[in-house]
């Protein structure tokens, strides 16, 4: 029996197709991913940490935009500390150097950019993890199936064909035997195969994408940041202490610069006005005449 005999058996061939069949399902769903997860890792490696908080907007409308990363984003999101500092970095900054405050991460990026979230969730992960088995059941089905077939072909009644009968019979059991050693191979060989491409395709991009946002948000916990809490608060105080001491200092150098440099040439305006008046009357009136009187 030739090897182009054994695959032109009808459920040789229907074994062998539903094996490309199979595997062109998982090559289309993998490369998907692939291909989305390569511009996330390429957008994220174009990133620099410092420029986080200066870009920050840039990061959201891209992670909100990306069907692959808009739910897991806002998850995300969530588990961020702003510092109240950074508002003031970025406004007006012209420059990434200009923001030096950090968004702090309070979780692991791997609770949310994890393989649960960026590869089985957008692919059909049951169904994939399932085709080895289908692939093994086919084999016994034909194997039971040819045998049937085989068994109700042989004409024993007959003596002339019995040989015959039974060289056919030997020859379908041998078919039927071959469908579940096909059927078993290539199941092996998708499993093979399977987990070469998730590694290479998928499992390699997501690695990646933890890695970046491990590299761009550094993570801290409730305690430590409870901890910085205090300590800004403690700076904030002191720095309001001396405010408040310095206040009353200030507060009459402005008073004493404001009456110096405002009131007195006022009044020495009014005073000046008053004796020109003063002078102006006295004339008028004849002041000789009122010297006299007294």
């Amino acid at each position: 029996m030739t090897f182009l005999k054994i695959i032109s058996e009808p459920a040789i061939l229907i074994i062998t197709g539903s094996f490309i069949w199979f595997l062109l399902i998982v090559i289309s769903s993998y490369t998907k991913v692939e291909i989305n997860t390569q511009k996330i890792v390429k957008f994220l490696r174009g990133l620099q940490k410092k420029e986080v908080s200066y870009k920050f907007n840039k990061i959201d409308e891209f992670m909100s935009s990306n069907s692959y990363t808009s739910t897991i984003w806002e998850d995300f999101k969530k588990a961020l500390i702003f510092p109240e500092k950074i508002y003031l970095a970025t406004q007006g900054a012209k420059n990434p150097s200009e923001a030096q405050s950090d968004i702090y991460l309070t979780m692991d990026a791997s609770y949310f950019f994890n393989e649960e979230s960026l590869i089985t969730s957008k692919i059909n992960s049951k169904f994939i993890q399932s085709i080895p088995t289908l692939l093994t059941g086919l084999g016994p089905f034909f194997t039971f199936l040819k045998m049937a077939i085989a068994f109700t072909a042989v004409k024993f009644s007959e003596n002339i064909n019995i040989a015959e009968s039974l060289n056919g019979l030997i020859g379908n059991i041998r078919i039927a035997a071959l469908c579940s050693v096909f059927a078993v191979g290539f199941s092996l060989l998708f499993m093979f195969i399977e987990k070469t491409l998730y590694n290479q395709m998928c499992k390699k991009h997501y690695l990646e994408i933890q890695k970046e946002f491990i590299r761009l948000f550094d993570v801290v916990t409730s305690e430590k940041f409870l901890i910085d809490l205090v300590k800004e608060s403690r700076i904030q105080s002191s720095v309001n202490e001396k405010l408040l001491k310095s206040l009353p200092e200030h507060f009459s150098k402005s008073l004493s610069a404001s009456f110096s440099e405002t009131t007195v040439p006022y009044l020495e305006n009014i005073l000046y006005s008053l004796n020109k008046m003063n002078e102006a009357l006295n004339k008028g009136n004849g002041g000789d005449v009122i010297d006299k009187l007294f």
